[in-house]
């Protein structure tokens, strides 16, 4: 397994599992946070905490020698609406696709040794996802961040908002943990209802805005629906729709 789930006293612990890949995305490990997203949303576990085996990198990013394709469906709160909190708890480099799971968290809880890097400027490809960085840090900060493709350190995301709260290495899991177990005892309905009302405030980039789309689209297509239109339409039939 790429992707651990653990469901344990309300609180869903999900691990990208590939410490000696540096928890790089490859397909499995998409589809691996794809369906993680899915299982939390219409789980009975109020409070999620997304992370990656080891200290030394949350995750750097796709892999480029098993490229994932659709990185984005691997995102928090992006491909998977979910009104309940999600706590992303990173150490080591949080590189690319990394920093993009880091951001679509609702909290962060990040070792000292965590390095934000954003290097798609640097290397010429953009699939627009981190347009959304408005949503966790000022304007020019972030802008000079993610055009200048230099590490940001997890003091100075402290500093400006992206991270809540630091920790000694190796205690990131521990402290989101304990935050998670604060969250879980309140009242579910007031803090799904609080998290939905506050992302319906924060800014929303063309991004946020395309991709929930296109996933809904993509579903149509691969859909039985359509398929069996196209065999109605070859035989010469009326479809049979049965809305799946």
């Amino acid at each position: 397994m790429s992707v651990l789930y653990e469901s344990n006293e309300g609180i869903a612990l999900i691990t990208i599992d590939r410490a000696d890949k540096r928890n790089a995305i490859n397909p499995a490990v998409a589809q691996g946070l794809t369906d993680a997203w899915v299982r939390f949303a219409e789980s009975d576990d109020l409070v999620a905490i997304l992370t990656g085996a080891g200290n030394d990198a949350f995750c750097v990013g796709a892999d480029l020698k098993d490229l994932p394709g659709e990185v984005w469906q691997a995102l928090p709160n992006f491909a998977v609406p979910c009104d309940k909190p999600i706590i992303a708890a990173v150490s080591g480099y949080v590189i690319g696709a990394g920093a993009s799971m880091a951001l679509y968290s609702d909290i962060v809880i990040a070792s000292e040794s965590a390095s934000f890097i954003y290097p798609e400027a640097k290397v010429g490809m953009f699939q627009g996802i981190m347009g959304g960085f408005p949503k966790k840090m000022p304007f020019g900060v972030g802008l000079e961040w993610t055009t200048t493709g230099e590490p940001m350190s997890a003091q100075r995301a402290y500093e400006i908002g992206f991270v809540n709260k630091l920790t000694p290495v190796g205690e990131q899991v521990n402290e989101a943990m304990a935050l998670a177990r604060k969250i879980a005892v309140n009242a579910p309905l007031v803090v799904r209802t609080m998290k939905r009302l506050a992302l319906e405030t924060l800014p929303r980039s063309p991004m946020d805005e395309f991709y929930p789309q296109k996933r809904r689209l993509e579903a149509i297509a691969q859909s039985q629906d359509a398929q069996e239109g196209v065999n109605a339409f070859r035989e010469k039939r009326p479809p049979r729709f049965q809305g799946r």
